[in-house]
């Protein structure tokens, strides 16, 4: 490509709000090397506080506001109107913007940006796996049509050997299109050193005890991300532990109220703080103990990365691709999803012995360097659009 015009590259994805997914787009655009590859990004449903970020890079962003179909009586064909609308929209930007490369990420953004891309005839589509396929039993129209929008692709990209197996298993049509491209993280933005020391109690926004021992999950507040359990093991952790204090930051994604409410009935508001939704995760990484992770399914969690890149030690559970990052034994503990019982263990064995925590966050902070960087990730998936516009399509990951 050299000495030719930077290729253009479409982000689709289904919002711009924060979460893993959409801060790795974020992240990735932000170091693509502009020589050779110029980004726009669509929102298919709505934008969010990430809008502001593509705008400071100088990025172009479309929100096309699609709410998607519907089954009740009355809507059916309104809705369907509006979809092809939107569908015309979105063809008419990669038209527009002469897209070389349309690279989805997220179920319905996939099917979506296939198609678009398909009718767009642009050049090259990627379609983004990062998850377990679980969610497939509850929406067979979708996984249909996921089946479809991999016959369109030309590359699928999986984010962990685990999600490469599921998607084996539960689709049809990546043949030999798979390629396997870790999550990778700024290691410096979370780098302890790089720091400036401050009081052990200083959790941004929260006044906590100066001996308090301070337990970080990050995650949004979907019903799968465990947070009932943790919930569960932080009444046991506190009844052994008094000076635990567990920080849920995240944004409600369904199940807010039923966590809230666990929260007041095991007596635990003064111990369980929801933090709602935060920008400052490295800040709130230096201010913690350690981290947990109670998620019944993964694909392949950014914010262990974040936390081992911060050398905290971890105690997660051993779903999707969790294993892949986090060494049992080594860079934190892993336990069995859906068990509060095993993950009190795991935290109070953390807590209770500060020496051998800092080994693990420590020998974390190694692993993230040797394997999972940012800039890792970002080469790999240059490498692959070049790949793909010199028309190789390249093996399926082992």
């Amino acid at each position: 490509m050299t000495g030719a015009a930077p290729a253009s590259v479409a982000y689709v994805l289904p919002r711009l709000e924060m979460g893993g997914t959409e801060k790795h787009v974020r992240d990735l655009v932000e170091r693509l090397d502009r020589s050779r590859f110029s980004p726009l990004v669509i929102a298919t449903s709505e934008g969010g506080v990430l809008e502001s970020d593509f705008a400071r890079m100088g990025v172009p962003v479309h929100v096309l506001g699609y709410k998607g179909l519907t089954r009740r009586r009355g809507e059916a064909a309104a809705r369907l109107r509006l979809a092809l609308g939107f569908l015309r929209e979105m063809v008419g930007i990669l038209k527009e913007e002469r897209v070389a490369i349309v690279h989805a990420f997220l179920p319905a953004a996939n099917v979506i940006g296939a198609l678009a891309g398909l009718l767009a005839r642009t050049p090259r589509i990627v379609v983004s796996k990062r998850g377990l396929c679980h969610y497939k039993k509850e929406r067979p129209i979708l996984a249909v049509l996921e089946n479809a929008a991999n016959l369109a692709a030309d590359a699928v990209t999986v984010n962990s050997e685990a999600v490469a197996a599921a998607v084996r298993r539960a689709e049809r049509f990546w043949g030999s299109k798979i390629r396997l491209i870790y999550n990778g993280i700024d290691g410096a933005a979370y780098d302890p050193g790089l720091s400036p020391p401050s009081p052990p109690s200083a959790v941004p926004g929260l006044p906590l005890p100066a001996d308090a021992a301070r337990v970080l999950c990050v995650a949004n507040l979907f019903p799968y991300k465990g947070h009932l359990d943790l919930v569960e093991a932080a009444a046991r952790v506190v009844a052994r532990c008094p000076r635990a204090h567990f920080l849920l930051a995240g944004r409600d994604s369904g199940a807010m109220t039923a966590v809230r409410a666990r929260i007041e009935t095991l007596g635990l508001d003064g111990h369980v703080h929801l933090l709602g939704p935060r920008s400052d995760v490295p800040a709130l990484l230096a201010a913690a103990d350690m981290v947990v992770h109670p998620s019944h399914e993964e694909g392949f969690p950014n914010v262990l990365l974040e936390a081992m890149a911060a050398a905290k030690a971890v105690a997660a559970t051993a779903v999707g691709g969790v294993p892949e990052a986090v060494v049992d034994g080594e860079t934190g503990i892993l336990f069995p999803p859906r068990d509060p019982e095993r993950m009190t263990s795991a935290i109070l064995a953390l807590l209770s012995d500060p020496v051998r925590a800092r080994a693990m966050g420590e020998a974390g902070r190694r692993r993230v360097k040797e394997s999972f960087l940012l800039e890792k990730t970002v080469r790999e998936v240059e490498a692959m659009y070049e790949d793909l516009l010199s028309g190789g399509r390249g093996p399926c990951a082992a």
